[in-house]
């Protein structure tokens, strides 16, 4: 079984099989997600009395194998399509639903660095700015018919070099490749980063990224956006924070009405994210939590600046139901595009149940501008979103959670008529090998 999932793994990478070496220091791990979950009122009318349940499945297998001593290979096998109920599949069928997302080159040391080359994940999962890779919970809601477990990936080329404190990172890649519809329509993605350690209490880094979307051979008429932000993560006083500050640069000369007027429009926005906890002992381990997000809006489309703030891919997804996209029209999902939010929660291990955690937070959801080109939008504030969830960590390669959380919507954005609550009710299994 091992050398029939390598030679699947070098198939992928490379199409043909050249030498048994090639399956040198072969090793392979994964993991299989299963998340069944209930949602009611996404009308927010109890009187509708609609619902909708779904089981939603993900199989990741992640390969890796020396090709030489200078280079080895990575490739990750990633089948995502099914829910329960929809039928058995035949072999034939499942080998067309198997996505290779990553399938990349690791050139060891040239330069003096480690060079990534090929289809390839990039980034850490919840981060407000770029994440590219398996998208975890909240998981999200992927429609009545659709499953919401998605992956993505960048083909590009992406290394970093170290010296004492500093880190430094590179890319250049490719979200998509659009040449056949409209010629050289390409999303390009680059960018460098920086993190340095002043001490064991306090970090601090930079980026500057740029998405250039490319709008067919026509001159002057590329979409870029850039992005350049600071952080700062550390310890003091025995409170762990994090902070970030982003700005957004670049032009959009798309001529899309809803970003901007006609020529060429200047990205403007800003976005800001703030966290601290606090660990204490109290017949376990007690955390506290709080956090506070703030994106720009755009409160005058018809000018030539784009304010609302934009990442390049973020995950910042907080609340089940808000980051899990089940809240309807309105941006919810990733970002904090026009969007301020808080939380505050906890999260508790009891001493007598240490494979057991409970965690819980209030949420707040608010537009950052309520008006649009001088026309209130009728609401100041989304609702708030209260999160309940159960971990049962059995073993490191076996966990369990159950989780609830209801959506209390502002009258004034969902309508006085139509302003009950939105619950949302699931289970998730996770298993690693």
């Amino acid at each position: 079984m091992k050398k029939l999932i390598a030679i699947l793994a070098l198939l992928a990478l490379t199409g043909n099989i050249a030498s048994a070496e090639l399956l040198k220091n072969f090793k392979y791990d994964g993991k299989v997600e299963v998340n069944a979950y209930q949602v009611r009122n996404m009308d927010y009318n109890d009187g509708a009395k609609d619902k909708e349940n779904d089981t939603n499945t993900r199989v990741q297998v992640n390969m890796g194998f020396d090709l030489n001593e200078d280079a080895d290979a990575v490739v990750s096998i990633v089948k995502s399509d099914r829910q329960y109920g929809d039928g058995s599949q035949d072999v034939n069928t499942i080998t067309t639903l198997l996505d290779v997302e990553q399938a990349y080159l690791n050139l060891k040391g040239v330069f003096g660095m480690d060079h990534k080359l090929g289809r390839q994940y990039y980034g850490n999962e919840g981060d407000l700015m770029i994440y590219y890779g398996p998208q975890g919970m909240p998981y999200n809601y992927g429609g009545w018919s659709a499953n919401g477990l998605g992956v993505t990936g960048l083909d590009g080329w992406s290394s970093g070099y170290s010296w004492d404190k500093l880190h430094l990172g590179f890319l250049l890649a490719k979200d998509t490749n659009d040449n056949v519809a409209t010629p050289d329509s390409d999303e390009d993605v680059a960018g460098i980063t920086a993190k340095y350690n002043m001490s064991d209490d306090m970090t601090l880094g930079a980026y500057v990224y740029q998405n250039n979307t490319q709008a067919g051979n026509v001159a002057g008429s590329n979409d870029r956006l850039q992005a350049i932000g600071v952080k700062a993560d550390g310890m003091v006083k025995g409170f762990k924070y994090h902070a970030e500050f982003a700005k957004n640069m670049g032009k959009n000369n798309n001529n899309v009405s809803a970003l901007g007027a006609a020529g060429m429009n200047d990205y403007s926005g800003m976005g800001f994210l703030a966290n601290a906890s606090y660990e204490m002992d109290l017949k376990g381990k007690l955390v506290l939590k709080g956090e506070y997000a703030y994106g720009s809006g755009d409160d005058n489309t018809t000018d030539d600046d784009v304010e609302a703030f934009y990442s390049i891919q973020s995950d910042y997804r907080p609340g089940l139901i808000w980051g899990g996209n089940f809240i309807t029209g309105v941006p919810g999902g990733a970002g904090i595009s026009n969007l301020t939010t808080w939380n505050i929660g906890a999260m508790w291990t009891p001493a007598s149940q240490e494979k057991l955690t409970l965690k819980a937070s209030l949420l707040n959801f608010s537009p950052t501008e309520d008006t649009l080109n001088g026309v209130s939008i009728g609401y100041d504030t989304y609702g708030m979103e209260f999160d309940l969830c159960a971990n049962w960590q059995h073993s490191e390669n076996v966990g369990v959670k159950a989780y609830y959380a209801m959506f209390m919507p502002e009258s004034d954005y969902s309508g006085a008529a139509t302003d009950d609550t939105l619950s949302l009710v699931g289970a998730a299994f996770n298993v690693k090998f």
